[in-house]
């Protein structure tokens, strides 16, 4: 992170206490949309006290529409063939926050959780030299109140990721037939100074095939 980045968080968190920067997650809420062997959690609310929440979201572009949606999300991927997805952050946090998104291929079965994140030894993670990473100002009252709204200082707007499957990811898991690509969201911690793992999260299963 530059010195920029580090500067622009101190001071627009000057005024937070520690205990709220580091706010403890008190409940995550996961909406789960399945069809067929097909399993998607599309949006993931991060539920704290007063600081409020953050969202994150994946969503698919209709070119007909020219608009995002949260549906007709892709249910297969090949060796030969990379699937086009977006994801989308909102901060309904009470400050500016710092994310890092990072993206992970796991076993179907494998066990994605609020509490801690999946660890890098039991998954194979995807851009890991190229972290996705923004600063968000918060929203404000009335902006909490919108709908539908891709582009404001408050969201991260949606930002294509390519997902990809060689030999090399299918290597690191154990049943590759389905796959689970799990998004999580990360937050830059201002007192220790590193990215933590937020618990808010979101995923694809996939069926995968060489084709």
């Amino acid at each position: 992170m530059t010195k920029g980045k580090r500067n622009l968080i101190s001071k627009v968190n000057l005024k937070l206490s520690q205990s709220q920067v580091n706010r403890l997650i008190t409940i995550s809420i996961i909406l789960v949309v399945v069809a067929s062997i097909l399993g998607i959690s599309s949006s993931v609310f991060l539920q704290k006290t007063s600081d409020g929440f953050s969202e994150l979201s994946l969503l698919m572009y209709n070119s007909l529409t020219e608009t995002y949606e949260a549906n007709n999300y892709p249910e297969n991927i090949v060796s030969t063939a990379n699937v086009s997805i977006y994801f989308m952050v909102k901060n309904f946090e009470n400050s500016v926050r710092y994310y890092q998104l990072q993206i992970k291929v796991v076993d179907l079965t494998h066990n994605v959780s609020a509490q801690q994140p999946i660890f890098t030894h039991s998954a194979f993670s995807l851009y890991a030299n190229n972290t996705f990473e923004k600063i968000l100002a918060p929203a404000t009252n009335s902006e909490k109140k919108e709908t539908e709204i891709f582009t404001r200082d408050y969201i991260w707007s949606p930002t294509e990721i390519i997902l990809y499957v060689n030999s090399e990811v299918v290597s690191e898991i154990t049943t590759p037939s389905v796959l689970k690509i799990v998004f999580e969201l990360w937050e830059f911690n201002t007192i220790e100074k590193n990215f933590q793992y937020s618990g808010i999260f979101t995923f694809l299963e996939l069926n995968y095939g060489v084709s």
